[in-house]
């Protein structure tokens, strides 16, 4: 016949000086009524000797392994950071990464970690939770992510849509950067970044990929049209202009398909092209080109002063 056994994470708590010690443990009986266990800790041990009717011991949660137990315990040192945290016996954190049973300790396999994601699936965390989690992690410097881990996040989240629901929730007064704006240092370090960065033609294609067939709503046109107002009725500096021509210069630009050309070629059929004539040379012709070769730009200015 085989023994039926509990596995589950606890607190002890020192109700004088309110010092804490969050442990794990497997037990043949109830959690509850595994009272005469009170932690393996030689500091905590030392302590209870002193004064033992101030300690009280609470179960966090049960689980259904010793391994999901671990994790769990796992979890909470991190959250806390008992190791470093004056308010806890706890003399160092269980380490990441690794299943305990006893005295042993071993990787865990992708079944055990298999259970954990189901047992964790749907949990929610309450705000006094998420509040002491924050507030631990507050100010520590997490170790940037190597290129595999990168990776297993963009598979994970590749092809991933937000729903209405979520959308609501990140935008407008819930989003973070909300009435924010990034500093001037800090847009000088974007900008860093991003210069002189080379895409491979295997992100271009993605890009382009993820773009096509993209139709945008009248509202998104209005608002890419709004923020543009900057610039109208206003003109390129001659340096500016030299700068722009300078990083075009050279560039081969990709001759336009038949079918493309075929949809421009629709698209103008039947449409009236305002003209334009130019007050230096006299000559009239489509009101863009004129724009852009003629009026200030006219190279007759030149000959005429």
């Amino acid at each position: 016949m085989s023994i039926l056994i509990y596995h589950y994470t606890y607190l002890i708590t020192n109700t004088t000086n309110q010092m804490k010690y969050i442990g794990v443990r497997s037990c043949s009986c109830l959690p509850e009524n595994d009272i005469s266990y009170m932690g393996s800790s030689k500091i905590l041990n030392e302590a209870m000797e002193i004064e033992p009717e101030a300690f009280t011991k609470s179960i966090i949660e049960t689980f259904s392994t010793r391994e999901i137990a671990s994790i769990d315990e796992q979890r909470l040192h991190e959250m806390y950071d008992v190791a470093r945290n004056p308010l806890f016996y706890n003399q160092m954190n269980a380490p990441l990464g690794f299943c305990t049973a006893g005295k042993t300790r071993k990787p865990c396999s992708e079944e055990t970690k298999k259970k954990i994601s189901i047992a964790n699936k749907g949990r929610l965390r309450s705000d006094e939770t998420r509040a002491k989690m924050s507030k631990s992690m507050r100010g520590k410097k997490k170790p940037p992510h190597t290129e595999e881990h990168n990776r297993k996040i963009g598979d994970a989240n590749r092809g991933k849509k937000h729903s209405e629901e979520t959308k609501k929730k990140i935008s407008g007064e819930k989003h973070y950067m909300y009435g924010k704006h990034h500093s001037e240092e800090h847009k000088k370090k974007l900008s860093l970044a991003l210069k002189n960065r080379i895409f491979t033609e295997e992100h271009k294609r993605k890009i382009g990929d993820a773009h096509k067939g993209r139709k945008l709503t009248d509202e998104h046109k209005k608002k890419i049209s709004e923020n543009h107002v900057g610039m109208k009725g206003k003109k390129h500096s001659a340096e500016s202009r030299k700068k722009m021509g300078d990083i075009q210069r050279g560039k081969k630009r990709h001759p336009l398909i038949e079918e493309h050309r075929k949809k421009i070629s629709n698209a103008l059929k039947g449409k009236i092209q305002p003209k334009a004539t130019c007050p230096n040379c006299n000559k009239t012709g489509g009101n863009i080109a004129m724009k852009r070769w003629h009026f200030s730009n006219c190279k007759e200015i030149s000959t005429i002063f």
